[in-house]
């Protein structure tokens, strides 16, 4: 019997932004992309062993960088039968044109990146000029949605540091006409990333964290990684083009960080406990 889980699948750490919040630009991210071969390799793997619930094609950098993620999302479905496939972008080069290229070939859900309300504002977070492009391009986005297609998911996330009800109202005041037609709004807080190393010893560990037991994270190379919050790829259990998957997950290696999580114990400075004391999980 296959196991169930969540899979997303980092397709692209390259990007088109520098935000200020990201640990993205930090030279100790591993760039690289994914091929389509690849992908349909390394899935292949995964197929044999796990029912894929849903599938995230986004983590660590702007997934449209990847000139074949249309041909990707096409494969979720039509060669992997995936019921739920969603990406984050920033927008900037989500044009009409590649929307509707991306939604035809079967995108369930579309969340756009959006940390400034103004031009200048933007410009000092993401350190781009493309408050305006990202901004035009959501706009279209919502027209599709009401003249072509109803189904799709659209969403906002943002860390814009702002009370949620004053936040959508301003986003309301943006984004004109077609506004009720977003799906939802999500603000983050700035929280842990590995740029705020070395943390107290000292703290215990009270929060949980589901991910190793329920959800795979496939980094670009196509190698089993742990999360989205490993930004530097610290932990790698593997590659899953070129080892059966079974033997990769059921590793010592692999193993041992779930105990750690069943048990709530972790050696000093471990990644999963920086995150379950400063994160936002």
């Amino acid at each position: 019997m296959k196991m169930k889980k969540k899979v997303n699948f980092d397709i692209c750490t390259y990007c088109n932004h520098k935000c200020t919040f990201c640990s993205n630009s930090d030279p100790r991210t591993i760039k690289d992309q994914t091929s389509l071969v690849d992908f349909k390799k390394v899935m292949s793997n995964i197929s044999k062993y796990v029912e894929i619930s849903e599938l995230g094609l986004s983590a660590k950098g702007e997934v449209l960088v990847n000139k074949e993620f249309a041909s990707i999302v096409e494969s979720c479905k039509k060669d992997f039968n995936v019921p739920y496939v969603y990406f984050s972008s920033n927008g900037a080069l989500l044009s009409k044109e590649k929307a509707i290229e991306i939604i035809e070939a079967g995108a369930d859900s579309i969340k756009f990146s959006i940390n400034a309300l103004d031009r200048e504002s933007y410009k000092d977070v993401h350190l781009v000029d493309d408050f305006d492009l990202v901004i035009d391009n959501f706009k279209e986005l919502l027209k599709l949605k009401k003249d072509r297609y109803q189904a799709l998911k659209v969403t906002i996330s943002s860390v814009i540091n702002m009370d949620e009800n004053i936040l959508r109202e301003e986003f309301k005041k943006l984004l004109g006409e077609n506004f009720d037609l977003i799906d939802g709004i999500s603000v983050y807080a700035i929280s842990y990333t590995p740029k705020f190393d070395e943390i107290s010893s000292s703290k215990v560990v009270t929060k949980k964290c589901s991910i190793p037991f329920k959800e795979l994270y496939i980094n670009s190379d196509g190698s089993l990684g742990l999360c989205c919050k490993d930004y530097f790829d610290a932990i790698n259990f593997g590659s899953l083009k070129e080892n059966d998957f079974l033997d990769v997950y059921n590793s010592e290696e692999f193993r041992s960080v779930r105990e750690m999580h069943e048990k709530s114990a972790f050696p000093d400075n471990h990644l999963c406990k920086n995150c379950l004391l400063y994160g936002d999980q």
